[in-house]
């Protein structure tokens, strides 16, 4: 999966800016404990919990750092004549990794929930119109919904699904729901949110049948990707979604703050940005009005470019793909063997670089259990510098680890020891 596209140097636009230094790449070391010199990770973190928040190289955090080094050296010329060609050569590239053919349908915003806000607060729901979202959708999410129904006449329903649960059953569980909705004759299907990956549990989802589903009964289908890329392979063209965000700083990268965004052609001059600045037309000018909702730094957003080069100079996408899938296998496999965790999936197709495991310790509805539950990621963040993610999922609890290019199984081991010993003197307190 090489990049075809090449990068643009600011220096190609504006000759003056060979006067600024550029970051040379350096990998040092190969997958595992050797990868994280390449990051600025303390030695004495245990970071398992990369999905939240992403980890970003050295590399692009000194190659923003030179996008806004350029932009201060002559900040006219930057944001009037340099500025645009950067941005739409970075979406070009990016499109490759997307699936996305025509890269004009693509812009930046700062984080998926960012795009769901855009789509929904941009569009008018009448009575009888319907919301399907997923009862596993992302909080905030479902946050965005549930204002638009309290400020509008649109109704949403919560298709329910509890795992373990195979692909095949979710599409039925989708189907059920949508036909039910369609008994009734004053109601309109008119909008579905689809998770690519669930952020918790962190699932895998069918998400281009689902999108399929919904398409059938004529309804704007809302992909969000926020844990897609650099995790699973995306192909949007193929897909058919109207719309679809990913956060590229989770795990391909980039400096936070940077999403990739994409509106099918057909619905570019109706997609209006949340803020309304100087290129506001009544048909939205979609490229333009998104680039520019006021003088920002643009720096964020054109470190795909640098996380592009990274990813391919580690051996490309695939590459990370194979190491961070298997080491999750792997992980899997060890935490059920040694410590008795159960997977919350056995489903392959759910599987990516997220670990789900039952923890047998906790008991989910013993108010004891719970208070351990609820307070185990803090007591292991703010005493032993270590991240997970533990939740509470249909009856049980459970953790998600997140495999990445500098953990090993090891890490895992660590991880697990630590945890069950957390888990053990928390709950000998409160006996």
């Amino acid at each position: 999966m090489s990049i075809a596209v090449k990068k643009l140097d600011p220096c190609s636009i504006d000759s003056e800016l060979a006067d600024i230094k550029k970051p040379e790449l350096e990998i040092v070391g190969s997958y595992g404990p050797a990868m994280r010199k390449n990051f600025l990770l303390n030695d004495r973190y245990l970071i398992l919990n990369n999905g939240s928040f992403g980890t970003c190289p050295k590399y692009v955090i000194d190659y923003a750092e030179y996008y806004a080094r350029c932009s201060e050296y002559n900040v006219d010329r930057w944001m009037e004549l340099t500025l645009r060609p950067l941005i739409y050569n970075s979406l070009e590239r990016i499109a490759h990794y997307l699936g996305v053919k025509d890269s004009l349908q693509l812009t930046y915003l700062f984080n998926t929930t960012s795009g769901l806000n855009t789509v929904l607060r941009g569009l008018t729901f009448e009575e009888g119109d319907i919301i399907f979202k997923y009862s596993t959708s992302y909080n905030a999410c479902s946050n965005v919904i549930k204002y638009i129904c309290e400020t509008t006449k649109a109704e949403f329903v919560d298709i329910q699904i509890n795992f373990p649960i195979t692909d095949e059953e979710i599409v039925k569980a989708t189907r059920d729901a949508i036909d039910k909705v369609k008994q009734d004759s004053s109601k309109r299907i008119r909008f579905a949110l689809i998770d690519a990956v669930i952020s918790v549990p962190g699932i895998v989802l069918p998400y281009a049948q689902l999108t399929a589903e919904f398409k059938k009964e004529g309804a704007l289908t809302f992909i969000d990707a926020a844990h897609a890329l650099g995790m699973i392979e995306i192909n949007i063209d193929q897909t058919g979604c109207d719309y679809f965000v990913t956060n590229a700083y989770k795990w391909f990268y980039t400096k936070r703050g940077c999403a990739v965004f994409y509106v099918a052609n057909h619905l570019k001059t109706s997609t209006q940005p949340l803020v309304i600045s100087h290129s506001y037309k009544k048909d939205c000018d979609f490229n333009e009005s998104f680039l520019w909702q006021g003088t920002v730094d643009f720096s964020t957003f054109l470190s795909t470019n640098a996380a592009i080069d990274f990813v391919e100079a580690i051996g490309g996408l695939n590459a990370v793909l194979s190491y961070c899938h298997s080491l999750a296998e792997q992980a899997t496999d060890l935490l059920a063997s040694k410590y008795n965790f159960v997977p919350l999936t056995n489903e392959k197709s759910q599987i990516a670089s997220f670990v789900n495991m039952k923890i047998p310790q906790l008991e989910f509805g013993n108010p004891k259990h719970d208070k351990v539950g609820y307070a185990v990621d803090r007591i292991l963040l703010a005493q032993h510098n270590t991240s997970g993610k533990l939740y509470p999922h249909n009856g049980h609890w459970y953790v998600r680890l997140s495999a990445q290019i500098f953990l090993t199984l090891d890490d895992f081991d660590k991880y697990a020891k630590l945890l069950v010993k957390i888990i053990n003197q928390e709950l000998e307190k409160s006996a």
